[in-house]
């Protein structure tokens, strides 16, 4: 009987947490549902370990890679293993809410789609976790609607009124899932494959539908997310990792195959760029000092094209600008901005051109809120004058 459900859930070094994720699944009390975890050869995991956690429970299926590939490597492994009508992916540190998925097999019995995309409940696991929660969850509650064709790929990635980019707390219609997981590239790839697989899932998708309801759990501050202190170092892993992921949907997109499939993938991976430097340089801002800062873009600048980094440095220059004129405290000099504009300045030498819409938009705005200081500054007018006049010539 082919399963209604094929969950996946990659594992590596979370023997904590699997048996809670996969008790969330099983916990159903349904009887078509196959569970497949992929082992992605962690090295503290000892002999049958996983094999035997779920002896009374035949629907578990453990696959076990021959090496260490990553996450983007153990989905697809997952993925291509399944054959249920519908696939929904699980990390090994989250769970299935009560009841979610005789909640999506409804919404999915009248009106099937390729993409069902529902909201998530945050757990905040940690004291910084408990700050971001809300946030968080805001996120990952996508606002009720349908779209279909072209305008879901163009959609997702908006800044404006677009929707998250986890491959998680939706439900795939199941032969298109593992045809998106079989089109992947089969490469090693960790925390920015999210972004990667749903670039090619909703490009590939021709309907899709979210709804608000919350059938997914999600454990912040478990695992990687927000853990441990950040260094330069995380940073330029991180920077390096999204970087890998917009150059391999370049080669995604150039595939003859899909490169014919629509005239606008020059804008998508625009789109693509731009959340991705945004993420590196809000992970830059949250986790390193000022201080930090300097050495931290060295070590990252090779990763971007100038116009793009400049464009997020400008984004801070804009809202510092902002905060000292809302606050209305105008200091002979405020040496967190001048040491942005020392940052901005530095990486702008490289754009060429005119630079990107997104570029221009965040550069012009700072130089806005600056020259809203100087027409009001009081005794300080002239240095914020002469500010100014450093920035806009």
């Amino acid at each position: 009987m082919t399963p209604r459900f094929s969950i996946i859930i990659p594992y590596y070094d979370g023997l904590a947490h699997i048996e809670e994720a996969v008790q969330s699944v099983l916990g159903q009390g349904r009887d078509d549902v196959e569970v497949i975890v992929v082992d992605d050869r962690d090295p503290g995991l000892t002999g049958d370990a996983l094999d035997t956690m779920f002896p009374n429970a035949p629907q578990v299926k453990v696959v076990h890679r021959s090496q260490n590939g990553g996450t983007l490597r153990a989905r697809r492994d997952g993925v291509l293993a399944s054959a249920g009508d519908s696939v929904l992916l699980l990390d090994q540190d989250d769970a299935l809410a009560e009841g979610s998925l005789a909640a999506i097999d409804g919404a999915l019995a009248d009106s099937p789609v390729d993409i069902l995309h529902f909201g998530a409940r945050v757990v905040a696991e940690t004291g910084d976790a408990a700050a971001a929660r809300d946030g968080m969850e805001s996120f990952l509650t996508p606002p009720a609607r349908e779209l279909a064709g072209d305008e879901i790929l163009v959609r997702q990635f908006a800044f404006e009124d677009g929707f998250d980019w986890h491959v998680h707390h939706k439900a795939y219609r199941g032969d298109f899932a593992r045809a998106c997981w079989g089109r992947a590239a089969d490469v090693e790839l960790t925390l920015s494959d999210d972004l990667y697989l749903s670039f090619i899932l909703s490009s590939s998708a021709k309907t899709y539908r979210a709804v608000g309801e919350a059938w997914y759990v999600y454990h912040l501050g478990r695992g990687e997310t927000m853990a441990g202190n950040y260094t330069v170092d995380k940073l330029a892993r991180v920077s390096r990792l999204d970087s890998r992921a917009l150059s391999l949907l370049c080669d995604y997109v150039a595939r003859p195959d899909v490169a014919s499939a629509r005239s606008d993938w020059a804008a998508r991976l625009a789109d693509v760029r731009d959340h991705l430097i945004e993420h590196v340089a809000n992970e830059m801002a949250d986790g390193l000092s000022l201080s930090e800062c300097p050495g931290a873009i060295e070590r990252i600048e090779g990763d971007w094209e100038p116009d793009a980094l400049a464009g997020e440095l400008w984004r801070f220059v804009r809202d510092r600008a902002y905060a000292l004129y809302d606050s209305g405290a105008y200091p002979k000099k405020d040496d967190d901005l001048y040491a942005l504009l020392d940052q901005v300045e530095a990486v702008d030498a490289h754009v060429c051109g005119e630079g990107s819409e997104r570029y221009r938009f965040m550069r012009d705005a700072a130089r806005r809120h600056l020259a809203d200081i100087e027409t009001i500054a009081p005794a300080s007018r002239k240095l914020w004058r002469k500010l100014v006049q450093r920035v806009c010539g």
